[in-house]
């Protein structure tokens, strides 16, 4: 037969997740969308600095052949020199990105934290183990010889796991309230960085600078191969080997550009998607936010790629 305390604490906890999962204005796999999103955009807003290091790199590379190739050790040395003080931060263009891309990692990473489920496990396996601790205590207790009653034991635990669901469920809800106000509120933010980096790295200077890289490669080379001519050296079979890598990495800088744009122009979708089922207050994933949550997860992991 149940005691009186465990039928009112039962009827309480129902009472109070009915009330809880009632006006709960996301879903779990709402949720889950929004964790998974915050998860992968941060690989995607970073990605334009994926692109200003490879060109950065490059241009690094071949301008060593291209000291390699001056015969004075002096305008060597000054060339060096220059190589390794020269940074892409110089231009414009690169800090202008920058701007935008801390804006969005700065979004980023308060969805990521507002959303992550330890905000409410924590406090659930707080609650799950003073009822544990408070039950061994009088377990501990009944075995000594006192003289008086046993205390019951198990009724600590089960409050413990009473307290710790009801607590989980209402910091839950607190919590979707949260993310999808956030959401709702940056939807504007996100779409704007989207858009101005896309703008960036589709911008005639991008393309302007992505050409540069390819012909100097070429150029660089070939001076350094009439300079080894010249003294009559042998030209390494290792360097013919950092030129071929060297072309296909500058090759690569198109392909790098457009899987950039794609994961941006994606990321932008998907939360405009994101945002707008949470303002019609639908529950449901649509297969629209279906579709471009799985086409932002393999273009992310496509720039990840270039990350590694």
């Amino acid at each position: 037969m149940k005691t009186p305390i465990v039928i009112f604490c039962r009827m309480a906890a129902l009472c109070i997740l009915t009330a809880a999962a009632a006006c709960a204005p996301l879903s779990k796999t709402q949720m889950e969308a929004v964790q998974e999103l915050a998860f992968r955009s941060d690989t995607v807003s970073r990605s334009p600095a994926v692109l200003f290091r490879q060109m950065s790199e490059i241009r690094t590379e071949r301008g060593l052949f291209y000291a390699a190739s001056l015969s004075s050790g002096q305008m060597r040395y000054e060339e060096v020199t220059a190589l390794a003080e020269a940074s892409m931060d110089e231009e414009s263009m690169v800090r202008k990105a920058e701007g935008y891309v801390d804006v969005l990692n700065s979004y980023v990473r308060a969805l990521h934290s507002v959303s992550s489920p330890q905000r409410w496990k924590g406090a659930g396996t707080q609650l799950r183990g003073i009822g544990s601790r408070v039950d061994s205590v009088l377990y501990r207790y009944n075995r000594l010889d006192t003289g008086y009653e046993d205390i019951p034991t198990g009724y600590a635990k089960m409050a413990g796991r009473v307290l710790a669901y009801v607590a989980e469920e209402v910091m839950q809800t607190t919590q979707a309230v949260a993310v999808r106000n956030i959401v709702i509120a940056a939807d504007t933010l996100v779409a704007a960085g989207c858009d101005s980096l896309m703008d960036i790295l589709r911008s005639e200077e991008m393309n302007a600078l992505i050409e540069h890289e390819k012909e100097s490669v070429g150029d660089n080379y070939s001076a350094y191969l009439r300079a080894m001519e010249l003294s009559g050296a042998v030209v390494p079979l290792e360097s013919d080997r950092q030129y071929v890598a060297l072309v296909r990495r500058a090759e690569e800088l198109s392909r790098i550009r457009n899987s950039c744009v794609s994961a941006l122009r994606s990321l932008k979708n998907a939360h405009a998607r994101l945002a707008a089922d949470f303002v019609s207050g639908d529950k449901d994933i649509s297969g629209e936010l279906m579709d471009e949550l799985v086409r932002f997860n393999r273009l992310a992991s496509q720039v990840a790629g270039y990350i590694d």
